[in-house]
């Protein structure tokens, strides 16, 4: 074990380069690494703690399950944000699998009907791009959206279905309970479509794919990225909270687009963990001043700081921008000059 008091800390920051902006992340790391005491193994498919120094297994402790769920989304969601933010895709997928041919039920099964499938695609088109959500109704039964991109409706096999994306559209199930399906025939949508504030997805053709050979698709083309990637975030937690059923939350293909990464040593030799925007050298920073956005979380001393590319360009080149404040300033100050001709 080390003495608390000889350990010392290191401050970090990490850029994490967008197509227009960059996430400049600071934050404090331990500059000896701590010695393992304890390590997950798993026994008869359950998973539990091994001691290192003991050779002792014992159960994981809620708060211990707890703070490890919590760490995973959080890496999840930045993942996921991550290659939202670097990649466009065109189509919204959804695969749903038929009963009379596949247990829907069984993870396993329509796991391997999918992957068989997205794998066909990729061998014959390397130029398809996707992102899989999987999802499990209450009924138990799996489906699979995506976002893709790289392929022509040809490509694809899209043919028109008739249907069109209706966000009042209502039908009955066999309980005779009204439940929102989101679609309807052209007919129905432009007989009552006068009656409704439409969205933007209203009336876009729903096609279905003829090459997915294990049950049923509805495809549409995406009209707002913004509102589809907000639409899908909601899966990782939701649909699929953990990793049990699935080995991840979502998948996704390897040519998608990733933001560069550059992690660089700012300050070495800290005793102790001041609060990072106190620092000097983080106050003096005149991307500091320049920020899109600011996060600061006091429960992990990290600071946030979100920048346009241009500005840090401009900072790099000699040529100090205004701030957001100054900017708004000198605004006010032409509109006086004006006035005054």
């Amino acid at each position: 074990m080390f003495d608390k008091k000889a350990i010392t800390y290191n401050l970090y920051s990490t850029e994490r380069i967008y197509r227009n902006e960059t996430l400049l992340s600071y934050y404090f790391q331990k500059n000896k690494k701590v010695i393992k005491k304890f390590s997950p193994i798993d026994l008869n498919g359950e998973r539990y703690r091994l001691n290192l120094q003991t050779g002792e297994i014992s159960e994981y402790k809620k708060k211990d399950i707890l703070n490890s769920y919590k760490a995973s989304l959080r890496r999840t969601v930045i993942a996921m944000n991550m290659l939202l933010a670097m990649n466009d895709f065109d189509w919204f997928w959804t695969l749903t699998f038929d009963k009379e041919k596949i247990d829907r039920t069984n993870a396993k099964a329509v796991f391997d009907c999918y992957k068989k499938y997205i794998d066909n695609i990729k061998a014959k088109y390397p130029s398809f791009k996707y992102m899989t959500f999987p999802e499990r109704h209450e009924d138990g039964c799996f489906h699979f959206h995506l976002l893709t991109a790289g392929l022509t409706p040809k490509q694809m096999g899209l043919v028109n279905s008739g249907k069109v994306c209706c966000h009042w559209a209502k039908k009955k199930n066999k309980y005779g309970i009204l439940k929102d399906i989101k679609f309807c025939s052209r007919e129905y949508f432009e007989k009552t479509k006068h009656l409704h504030t439409l969205k933007e997805t209203d009336g876009e053709t729903i096609f279905n794919v003829t090459t997915f050979a294990y049950g049923f698709t509805t495809v549409s083309r995406i009209v707002s990225r913004e509102r589809c990637n907000n639409y899908v975030k909601k899966y990782v937690e939701k649909a699929l909270g953990s990793t049990e059923v699935f080995k991840k939350r979502f998948y996704y293909s390897s040519n998608l687009n990733v933001p560069y990464q550059v992690k660089k040593l700012i300050g070495a030799d800290f005793t102790d963990t001041p609060v990072i925007e106190d620092l000097e050298l983080i106050k003096n920073n005149p991307l500091l001043s320049c920020a899109k956005g600011v996060y600061m979380n006091e429960d992990y001393n990290v600071l946030q700081i979100k920048v346009d590319n241009e500005t840090i360009n401009q900072i790099k080149n000699g040529l100090i921008p205004l701030s957001n404040e100054e900017y708004e300033h000198y605004l006010k100050g032409l509109a006086n000059e004006q006035i005054k001709f």
